[in-house]
């Protein structure tokens, strides 16, 4: 029935997201239908500072090899099963030694490393994240904790 009418509910997963052992490439492509060719450039545009945009062509006429770093990430990160390997690419991205200079450091005529993170997080399966453990979250309270918090409030106020 559900083909009939092509209704999509939200508890249906995505059966591709159900594949553990995806690259970020493989995923990527097949989340959004496109051809594994044409990986690279989407994911380009796609986390590019949008000020980077506006100077694209006059970048690439005069340094044509202005954007090896950045192709040097994405195709970096395109094999990424874990989103814990990040952080190695990032930091060989920072190394890189065409991403010197003032434009792509203070301008940030380059691609976003955050940009990027966010997209490999939503793209790559559930099952290669750590399920429960999400950054800038605390532990919750045990009752243990709790009542002796309690003791010495009661305490502090006699």
């Amino acid at each position: 029935m559900n083909e009939f009418f092509n209704i999509r509910f939200p508890f249906e997963r995505n059966p591709i997201m159900n594949k553990p052992n995806l690259t970020f490439a493989e995923s990527y492509c097949a989340q959004h239908g496109i051809p594994r060719e044409k990986f690279a450039r989407t994911v380009f545009k796609r986390v590019l500072y949008r000020r980077t945009l506006l100077f694209i062509w006059i970048l690439q006429f005069f340094k044509q090899d202005y954007f090896v770093a950045d192709f040097d990430l994405i195709y970096g990160v395109e094999r990424l099963r874990r989103m814990r390997d990040f952080n190695s690419e990032a930091e060989r991205f920072n190394e890189h030694p065409s991403n010197r200079g003032w434009l792509r450091r203070r301008l940030r005529l380059r691609v976003s490393t955050y940009r990027l993170k966010l997209l490999i997080k939503e793209t790559l399966p559930l099952s290669t994240m750590q399920k429960g453990k999400f950054e800038g979250t605390s532990a919750p309270f045990d009752s243990a904790s709790e009542s002796k918090t309690d003791e010495n409030l009661s305490l502090a106020r006699s």
